[in-house]
């Protein structure tokens, strides 16, 4: 019966403090009773904290954690030198690595300025008007070639007729010239 009248009771009171009319809880006691609230709620929950903490999350000290293997045995002087020398070699590695890394760092860059230049290169030689001259340096050279029993014959007759009108060095070159350009 008693529970019956406290249900009944309860249905009949506000959910919430601020449901309450001013008249019967002021706004000064319900800043009172929340700060007293929340005051107990932390020392509460700070008790809870430290009993979670000291009996249920507490490892019992015969179980070694996978992280505290390494340290339940100690270290020999001979094991901790053995450590501080493969650092040291460790770091003449990286010193070493890094100044090779540097040095093909600069390779690549002077390989890749040579390309640019053989590229460079490449293109001026197989542009239009060079292409032409070496066309035509070509057709000049198979021409000379082909001209060459001529030109020797023409020499000849040249060297013949100096001989004969006894004309200096430079005159016959210039009949020599002559008799080239009738070829052509």
């Amino acid at each position: 019966m008693n529970n019956m009248r406290l249900s009944s009771m309860a249905s009949l009171l506000p959910c919430s403090l601020k449901e309450f009319p001013e008249e019967i809880l002021p706004s000064e006691g319900v800043n009172i009773l929340r700060q007293h609230t929340d005051n107990t709620f932390t020392k509460t929950f700070q008790k809870f904290e430290s009993h979670v903490l000291e009996s249920v999350m507490k490892v019992p000290p015969h179980i070694i954690l996978p992280t505290d293997i390494e340290q339940a045995t100690p270290s020999s002087v001979s094991n901790i030198n053995n450590i501080k020398a493969d650092i040291e070699k460790l770091k003449v590695q990286l010193k070493n690595e890094k100044y090779m890394q540097a040095k093909f760092n600069e390779e690549l860059q002077d390989i890749s300025l040579v390309l640019k230049q053989q590229q460079k290169v490449l293109s001026d030689t197989l542009n239009g008007p060079r292409i032409s001259n070496i066309e035509e340096a070509k057709e000049k050279l198979i021409f000379i070639k082909n001209a060459e029993p001529e030109i020797q014959i023409t020499a000849e007759k040249v060297e013949r007729v100096k001989e004969l009108l006894k004309v200096d060095v430079q005159s016959s070159a210039e009949i020599l010239q002559m008799e080239i350009l009738k070829l052509k």
